[in-house]
């Protein structure tokens, strides 16, 4: 079971790799922190709506896969 897990895990982070690689980093830091922050009112559209979706799921995925191999070692 830990090595489907392992083996679940890699896969997680290059998918994970793959989806943030090609994203657009001018909007990932918000105002407060020296950014130039976002503009709530537009949403993303096309490409960067999928890449964020896919990056979120991912994430969380990976969490949770990650949480799991510790409770089965």
């Amino acid at each position: 079971m830990a090595n489907v897990l392992m083996g679940l895990q890699i896969v997680l982070s290059i998918v994970l790799v793959i989806s943030i690689m090609p994203q657009d980093s001018k909007n990932a830091v918000p105002t407060e922190f020296g950014g130039e922050g976002t503009q709530s009112y537009f949403k993303p559209k096309g490409k960067e709506a999928f890449l964020s979706r896919v990056t979120k799921i991912t994430s969380v995925l990976f969490f949770l896969n990650a949480i799991a191999l510790l409770l089965v070692k």
